[in-house]
């Protein structure tokens, strides 16, 4: 009698939980009611979800088991820099804190890459993906690690200690070039996807194709580059080669000005996209450089963001961008580019 009792109670517990649960993970919820511009004007960007954990695919009965047991989620992001997206639905996230987290959209999971193999990713900043390879900057080796989806080590670009700090990385598909972003030497450094080096870009200073701690780069359909010039508060233009373009941006508090500006992007329409850890928003711009829209403002909420860092782009203009502070990576959906 005093087993079916406990078996009972244990039933009632658990359905309890369920319904206050909602099945599921309750910091998650898809707000669609959040858009950029705000009503009553078309909407052009709309937030979609949040991922910051394991918590992000733990739901039903095991949820609740879990919960139960005192069982917590083991992978969660920390601090999120960079962030990169491959061919088969998952999310690579480099954080400073903890390596490399992949979050698989597909599978619903999350886990340390490179971990299976006893790859150290240590201190891990930029990172790209290209050919069916995860490219990671690697601050404390000073080196680009070159790893397959699967976070078996290949290769390594660059002698050890040979980057300063490689923030970002950028996988040119077309000409099948890594593009390096290392702003202590002030520099876009260009490799072969195999790992020789082609040429450089930049040395510190104010003039055209200067640069002054370079944060990110993009690269669009025609292998130009774009680099956020971080210090000089621009964002500079090259051709395939390193040939100087053109440049827009300067130092403001203003709408379609940097404060401190940090991650760069480009959409499927050329617009581009720079992050501003000051401003706590996204500014987007068309091809020659006019303010078309913002996203966010100062918010702990699915609104905004406190000191984002990084932005990803996909072919379906799918949105990632890197919230530092508040340990999570927000993903909108741009509805209109044109």
């Amino acid at each position: 009698m005093k087993k079916h009792t406990q078996y009972l109670f244990f039933i009632i517990l658990v359905a309890k939980i369920f319904v206050f649960s909602g099945c599921g993970t309750s910091h998650q919820i898809q707000q669609t009611d959040i858009t950029w511009p705000a009503p009553p004007d078309e909407p052009r960007v709309q937030y979609v979800t949040t991922y910051k954990g394991e918590d992000d695919f733990r739901f039903g009965l095991g949820s609740i088991l879990d919960f139960i047991g005192g069982s917590k989620g083991k992978s969660g992001l920390a601090r999120p820099f960079d962030v990169c997206l491959d061919d088969y639905g998952r999310i690579y996230v480099s954080d400073v804190a903890q390596g490399v987290l992949v979050f698989n959209t597909m599978e619903k999971s999350v886990e340390v890459f490179g971990a299976k193999n006893r790859i150290p990713l240590q201190d891990a900043r930029g990172i790209a993906y290209g050919h069916n390879k995860i490219f990671i900057g690697l601050a404390d080796a000073g080196q680009i690690f070159v790893l397959d989806t699967g976070g078996t080590f290949l290769y390594a670009i660059g002698k050890e200690g040979q980057f300063e700090t490689p923030v970002d990385v950028a996988i040119d598909t077309n000409t099948s070039r890594v593009l390096i972003v290392d702003n202590k030497q002030h520099k876009v450094l260009v490799f072969s996807e195999t790992g020789d080096s082609l040429f450089s870009i930049g040395k510190r200073g104010v003039g055209d194709g200067d640069f002054n701690y370079p944060q990110s780069i993009a690269v669009d359909e025609e292998s130009n580059i774009y680099v956020m010039d971080a210090f000089n508060f621009r964002v500079e233009i090259f051709d395939s080669e390193g040939k100087y373009l053109r440049q827009f941006g300067k130092q403001g508090n203003i709408f379609a000005t940097f404060s401190r500006p940090k991650g760069i992007a480009l959409d499927t329409y050329g617009n581009i996209y720079v992050l501003d850890a000051n401003h706590n928003n996204v500014q987007i711009f068309d091809k020659e450089g006019s303010l078309l829209l913002f996203v966010g403002k100062y918010s702990t909420e699915n609104d905004g963001f406190q000191g984002p860092v990084s932005i990803a782009i996909d072919r379906n203009n799918t949105i990632y961008v890197t919230d530092q502070i508040n340990q999570r990576l927000q993903v909108f959906q741009l509805l209109k580019g044109n």
